[in-house]
């Protein structure tokens, strides 16, 4: 079993001054893609249609990350809501690149951030991987294309004259997911991407 070491996960990281950022770059208002991703069901859909244009890959086992040919990597991934940061499960993270395993501890990744900070992190608290390629030749039986995430909706408890509907993906019997407040905001979150998307494959659940 996973060991969790304290130690290891909450020293304070300090950016590396020496990381060069784009000349507009201002910290203080400064919106990471990660907390884009985290705060937005359509920023996200956009970000992760991105990546899989991009050749971006989910890595078919997370401790497949530790193997050598992964030193040098890009990769990003999302947290299992077990983690000790509290995070909810499903929490998108920017990852950055591999350096390797902990040699004292290999339950442990250890990354280097885009803002230049060292991070272990700990494979048993990774809900899913996602692994940048550009020569493409990552072995087949460690990868998997970019699955775009399961949206979620809240069971609507209060009723209108304006319901919205998406077929069960099992029965095809169509299933209220919410009630608008008039028909304006009924066609609006209608044309939405998580409710096209929804509609399109199927991929969506209750909360």
């Amino acid at each position: 079993m996973d060991r969790v070491r304290p130690e290891l996960q909450e020293y304070s990281r300090i950016p590396d001054q020496k990381t060069k950022h784009r000349p507009d770059f201002i910290p203080s208002r400064y919106v990471s893609i990660q907390d884009r991703v985290n705060a937005s069901t359509d920023y996200e859909f956009f970000y992760i249609n991105k990546l899989i244009s991009e050749g971006w890959y989910r890595l078919g086992k997370n401790s497949d990350i530790l193997d050598d040919e992964m030193k040098g990597r890009h990769f990003k991934y999302r947290l299992n809501g077990k983690s000790l940061s509290g995070a909810k499960k499903g929490t998108f993270r920017s990852g950055g690149i591999v350096i390797g395993k902990n040699m004292d501890d290999e339950n442990y990744l250890i990354y280097k951030a885009y803002n230049g900070c060292i991070f272990p992190l700990q494979i048993s608290d990774i809900q899913e991987i996602y692994v940048k390629n550009p020569n493409d030749n990552i072995e087949g039986s460690k990868r998997e294309k970019v699955i775009r995430k399961t949206q979620i909706f809240k069971q609507p408890n209060v009723s209108t004259p304006f319901p919205v509907y998406l077929p069960d993906k099992n029965t095809g019997n169509d299933i209220l997911i919410y009630y608008a407040k008039d028909n304006y905001s009924r066609e609006r979150f209608k044309n939405s991407k998580k409710y096209k998307y929804s509609l399109e494959t199927g991929d969506w659940r209750f909360e």
